[in-house]
């Protein structure tokens, strides 16, 4: 009989990590419409235990998170390396390169259908002020939260 649950235990897990998608975002100092320091989606809805692979456009770019619900979804890519990140908690993370986050280098990955996104508004009108540009798309990008 513990065999017996040991296997079902190990398809359960395994039929579930067989249907996680892997997502890409790139991280672009120019984005195909044109404006400049843009992650390219800025906003991505994916299903937990997805992965997003973070792929910068030279060696200046890395993904950083900065909004999280909580701490054990913090993560910091290495500069100008493709990185795949694993989001196993449902929330909102917004994700910023960290030498460009001035210029708004700002993303947005939104982890499951009922995200609560009030900690992640909260972290990005502390963070707005330090911001120079592309302001807009983060807010943009933020409503699109459901």
């Amino acid at each position: 009989m513990p065999k017996l649950m040991l296997t079902i235990l190990c398809l359960l897990i395994c039929s579930t990590l067989a249907h996680a998608a892997d997502h890409t975002v790139k991280l672009l100092s120019q984005g195909s419409d044109g404006k400049i320091m843009v992650f390219e989606p800025n906003f991505i809805k994916i299903a937990q235990g997805d992965s997003v692979t973070f792929v910068p456009s030279d060696a200046t770019h890395n993904a950083e998170s900065f909004s999280v619900p909580s701490e054990k979804s913090s993560f910091n890519t290495p500069y100008g390396e493709a990185t795949r990140v694993t989001f196993s908690e449902e929330g909102v993370v917004l994700v910023k390169c960290l030498p460009h986050f001035a210029l708004g280098m700002i993303g947005v990955v939104q982890v499951g259908d009922n995200a609560d996104s009030t900690k992640a508004l909260a972290d990005w009108n502390k963070a707005k002020a330090a911001v120079a540009m592309n302001k807009e798309i983060i807010d943009e990008a933020l409503k699109k939260v459901k």
